[in-house]
Formats: C-alpha cells, sequence, structure tokens
C-alpha cells in the first residue's frame, strides 16, 4: 500500500519550522536578508528534507517504478530473506523502505550506491549514472524516504547532519 506523508504531519513540521524562522527572526539583531541568506545556504548544504511537494514525490516515485521497483519492491520491501546469501553467495536486494539498513547511510553514500551500483563491492546492483541525473537520484531518495516511518526518517537524517558537519570541519563536501 503506498502510504504519503500524512497531511497533519506535514502542517505540523510546516508551523514548528515556521515558528522557529519567526522566533529566530524576531529575536535577531541581524538584519532579515542577512539570516535569509545564511539560512538558503544552510538548506543548500544540508541533506534531504522532506516537505510537501507532489511533483517530486510523483517524479521520484516513478523513477523509482522504472528502476528500482523490479529487484527492490514495488514498495521498497525488498527481496524475500535479503539477510541471507542466495546459491551464488550474493545478497538479494535489501528493503529501502525503512526496514532494512538503507536510512543507516549518509545522504553521499546513497547517491553512491545509485549511481555506481554495487558490483564493484561484490554486489549485483548496476551503475545508474549513465541513466538518471543527480537531481532524479534525488528524487527516488525523497520519494523512498517518504516512505520511512516517522523515527527511522529523524534517525537518518540527524546522523546525516552529523557526517555533513564532521566533512565541514574536514574540509570535505
Amino acid at each position: 500500500m503506498l502510504r504519503v506523508l500524512n497531511g497533519n504531519s506535514i502542517m505540523k513540521r510546516v508551523l514548528v519550522m515556521l515558528a522557529v524562522v519567526l522566533s529566530v527572526t524576531a529575536c535577531s539583531e541581524q538584519p532579515a536578508g542577512e539570516l535569509q541568506k545564511a539560512s538558503d545556504k544552510k538548506v543548500a548544504q544540508s541533506p534531504i528534507v522532506l516537505e510537501s511537494d507532489p511533483s517530486r514525490y510523483t517524479q521520484g516515485l516513478r523513477l523509482y517504478q522504472q528502476t528500482c521497483a523490479a529487484c527492490h519492491g514495488q514498495q521498497g520491501e525488498g527481496a524475500v530473506n535479503w539477510q541471507r546469501r542466495d546459491a551464488q553467495g550474493q545478497y538479494k536486494p535489501p528493503p529501502l523502505n525503512g526496514t532494512g539498513h538503507t536510512w543507516h547511510h549518509p545522504k553521499q553514500v546513497l547517491m553512491d550506491i545509485i549511481r555506481n551500483g554495487t558490483q564493484r563491492l561484490g554486489g549485483n546492483m548496476p551503475a545508474w549514472k549513465d541513466h538518471l541525473s543527480d537531481a532524479q537520484i534525488e528524487d527516488i531518495l525523497y520519494w523512498l524516504q517518504s516512505q520511512w516511518p516517522k523515527e527511522i526518517y529523524e534517525a537518518w537524517y540527524q546522523n546525516n547532519e552529523v557526517v555533513f558537519r564532521n566533512q565541514s570541519m574536514n574540509g570535505k563536501k
């Protein structure tokens, strides 16, 4: 069953973000323009944030169905017994819906796996870099993450922020 982000959940997120922005703006001594520039810079460097974007959701679903569903399942449920090796010693495609380990990986790793596949690592997943742009890969991740339970997404997001901060402090981007 296709699960779309709950409208109430989206509204709560929007209201919380609006309250934070208004309180920061109201309490700040910086001009509003400088706050906006700083906010834009952080958003550009941050991992994917799930907001209500029906066109992006639809595009991600369409791309997922075309490129990923044959192996990972129509709803990202993965192959049966994905944690066990098959007769050739390979693991079957894992679930991507938040019930497997996908959410343990930072955005850069997920992007790299989709771009370059896992064959170089001994896996079966083909590389999609010649068929999907980075924007299309992000749309697929957007759709996938909309399938994750809220707690899983929040844990992934927090871990991703830590990875991003560590890379920024070490001069990597």
